[in-house]
Order: structure tokens, then sequence, then C-alpha cells
């Protein structure tokens, strides 16, 4: 798609909370969207709250959670320069981007929710009810953000993101800071789920919501439909 540029913001969190192991992005979450962008001709911006170097969760670069995107991901130069070398997102202007898009892992569920600087970067986006696609833990940039009127950006706004249950599934529901389905539903979200594990995509308005990994590449497409109709 001729003149399209995403911004990609992601996690700078690579801690798992107390329990001394690693966490980051979830590879897949971030390839599959990287590409599906890039094969329509996007210019991609990689940013995240600190800048720099991205962490990478380990078990999503594990032989069994490998894909088409991860597999060329990691051959890709420009993209693994862009996950050594990504902005800041205090250096952001969102008026020169057409597409937002948070990928997942648990990293995010640490620096993205409540982030002021990810908060101004929505709000832009929302405002100009330009597209934002959010998937799996990554819809956690939306906790916080407030419309003009102070109202929370998800009040009454149908979407998905990582279930309770498949945090409960994968054993960390007591370590991640707080449950992210429950946290939407209090800030007024109207939160629908598929089954576990499974694709899963919400759209309503500007916002495309994606429940987990199996959902990133189809949140991504929503999101470039949603150019493609204006």
């Amino acid at each position: 798609m001729k003149n399209l540029k995403v911004l990609l913001i992601t996690t700078s969190h690579d801690q798992l909370g107390t329990t001394g192991k690693k966490t980051g992005v979830w590879l897949e979450e971030l390839a599959g969207p990287y590409f599906k962008y890039l094969d329509e001709g996007a210019e991609i911006v990689i940013a995240s709250p600190k800048g720099g170097i991205i962490p990478l969760d380990p078990k999503s670069e594990l032989p069994e959670w490998q894909t088409e995107f991860t597999k060329r991901f990691n051959r890709n130069t420009e993209a693994l320069n862009a996950i050594h070398n990504s902005l800041k997102t205090s250096d952001i202007n969102p008026s020169e981007y057409d597409i937002l898009f948070f990928p997942g892992g648990h990293g995010p569920m640490w620096d993205l929710g409540n982030n002021p600087e990810v908060i101004k970067i929505v709000n832009a986006f929302n405002d100009q009810d330009k597209p934002i696609g959010l998937v799996c833990h990554g819809v956690v940039a939306l906790k916080g953000a407030k419309t003009k009127n102070g109202t929370p950006i998800v009040k009454g706004r149908r979407l998905t993101s990582f279930s309770n249950t498949e945090e409960a599934a994968v054993g960390l529901a007591e370590v991640v800071p707080f449950l992210l389905e429950t946290a939407l539903i209090n800030e007024g979200a109207i939160y629908r789920k598929g089954e576990n594990w499974t694709e899963f995509v919400i759209e309503d308005g500007n916002l495309i919501t994606g429940q987990n990994p199996q959902s990133s590449v189809l949140t991504a497409q929503k999101t470039i439909e949603l150019i493609t109709v204006k």
C-alpha cells in the first residue's frame, strides 16, 4: 500500500515479575504483523518506552513456537536492526503515522499500561480515528487512556485481549501485576473472548483487538482493511 506508515510500539521490560525469569515481546506477535505490513509496502517504525534493544520473550524463540513469519524475521537484517535500535516513545510524533500497532508478550504488562507517553500516542490516534491494532497483552496499552471528556477509551467499546483463562493456563495469573481481562472490564470495556489459543479478533470502530498470538496477523490485516476502506 503506497506511502503507508506504521508505528509498532512494544515493551522495554524483560523481567517476569519476581520469578527471576526473562520476558519481553512475543516474537510471533511482532513478526507476523511486521511482515503483514511490509508486504503491503508500508514503512515500519518500531518504538518502545526506553528505546534501543527490544527484549524478546525467550519462550517465543523456542522451536515449537516458530512460524513462517518468525523464521523470516530472524533472517531479515532490517527487522533485526529495528529491534536493536527502537525509537523512544517520547520521541514519536503520532501525526506522522497511519496505523498504530501493539504486539503482546508479558513484558507490556509492566510498562505499557498507564504509561503517559503511550497514552499520549493512543489518544492522538483515537482522536483522529486512525486504526489502532493491539494483540494479546499488547491491549494493556489502552489501560489508563481517556477521551477528551475524561472517559476511559475502552468504556463501552467491544474488545478482547489475552484472557484470564489463558493466563491461568500458562501459570502466570499470580505473577502478572494484574489480570488484563479484569482490568479492561473494570474500565468499562465490553469484553469478549474465544476459546483458548484460537484466533479471535474484534473490530469496534478504529479499534482492532486480538486475543492471543494466534490472532496477531488477522489483527494487523484488519487495520489495513480500515485504511483501504477509507
